[in-house]
């Protein structure tokens, strides 16, 4: 009887099955506001938990024991990609339902499939295991490759998603940082690098090895896409959930000279916010500010976008950096912080004032502070 090849590679990738499969069960069965969305992403943490498991049953021999071990189909990696775009699509737009025509997505697992049951009736006729049949070793670098194109394609349509999730946030919340995405974007990009470093893997593997290069040889890659699944799994799940407005469809039509009836509303909106001072509410967005003035959210939008040519952010923190200046030249406010200051002009996050102070000011809110008292000092 064989021994088991213990290694410190796959004791991480059996550690992974099992850390891999708890998250995907709390994916799909926790009752959550993005609950459809989190389906999405726990079926693809399933799915490399079980291409794991087919690595394990490789290394440690398990046709050996179980002998029809092979038959059970446990790579579905044409999936991956689908499932991930339509978890991001899911994500952003609540409303997103998936169709039927978008099921034509998940249609290469048939190609998987097949090839499947063409490899495995080979190794019944030849009374060997799936990996010693010549037909697996001209199918799967094909299959290989389809998965890595797929997989890469479908994760920049994600990364694009998340972009115009962005750009959509920054027209409707004043403040977003907790709404963002940020963390998705750079483990998708991530995953797709790893992906993309397959390439001379199999490159290598097929020219060079004729496709017979060890296990040991792809651990690391292995390894690495399991710790960033599961890190995905991990974020989503653990990340408190924010319940957002309904998606506002942009206007992406080309921009021209506002009309003079847009122009004299957005000169009214501006006399609102001074007189008002909606934007020292924290928690304002394109729909309550919407509210406020009795109009309808896509009109606020259209007179924000064309006749001030700003998106909402932008237009809500411009105020809010403005009333702290004023603060700051004021001198009756020494006695609070500059994070106190933000607070009180309706900014919720360090990270948001310190970013949007800057871009607007040129400088840190700190740097600016020391040189309004610079310049006290000298006169």
């Amino acid at each position: 009887m064989s021994e088991l090849n213990l290694n410190i590679y796959n004791l991480i990738i059996v550690a992974s099955v099992f850390i891999g499969t708890t998250f995907g069960f709390l994916l799909i069965f926790t009752k959550r506001i993005n609950r459809k969305a989190n389906i999405l992403l726990g079926l693809l943490t399933f799915i490399i938990v079980l291409w794991n498991i087919w690595i394990l049953s490789i290394d440690f021999q398990v046709s050996n024991f179980i002998p029809l071990f092979y038959l059970i189909p446990l790579n579905y990696s044409l999936a991956l990609g689908p499932l991930l775009y339509f978890y991001v699509k899911k994500i952003t737009n609540a409303n997103y339902r998936i169709s039927n025509k978008d099921l034509l997505h998940f249609s290469p697992l048939i190609i998987e499939l097949v090839a499947h049951s063409i490899i495995c009736n080979e190794a019944l006729i030849n009374n060997t295991i799936a990996l010693e049949t010549s037909i697996y070793y001209q199918l799967m670098p094909i299959l290989q490759f389809m998965a890595i194109i797929s997989v890469i394609s479908y994760s920049v349509f994600a990364l694009i998603e998340i972009r115009a999730y962005h750009n959509w946030l920054n027209k409707n919340y004043s403040t977003n940082d907790r709404y963002s995405l940020k963390w998705l974007y750079r483990l998708i990009v991530i995953f797709a690098l790893l992906w993309f470093l397959w390439v001379p893997y199999t490159i290598i593997d097929y020219v060079l090895f004729n496709y017979h290069l060890g296990m040991d040889s792809y651990y690391p890659i292995y390894v690495l896409l399991s710790v960033i699944t599961i890190w995905i799994s991990a974020e989503a799940f653990l990340r408190p959930e924010i319940i957002l407005l309904e998606r506002i469809k942009d206007d992406t039509k080309k921009k021209e000279k506002p009309s003079e009836e847009i122009s004299i509303k957005a000169n009214w909106l501006q006399e609102q916010m001074m007189s008002n001072r909606f934007y020292l509410n924290s928690e304002l967005t394109l729909k309550s500010l919407a509210n406020e003035l009795d109009i309808h959210p896509n009109i606020l939008s259209k007179i924000i976008n064309d006749g001030l040519d700003k998106n909402f952010s932008d237009f809500i923190n411009e105020y809010r950096v403005n009333a702290i200046v004023e603060k700051l030249h004021s001198g009756n406010y020494n006695h609070i912080t500059l994070l106190g200051l933000s607070f009180e002009c309706g900014f919720n996050s360090k990270t948001t004032f310190n970013r949007v102070f800057k871009n607007s000011m040129g400088v840190t809110p700190i740097q600016y502070k020391k040189s309004l008292k610079n310049k006290n000092t000298s006169s």
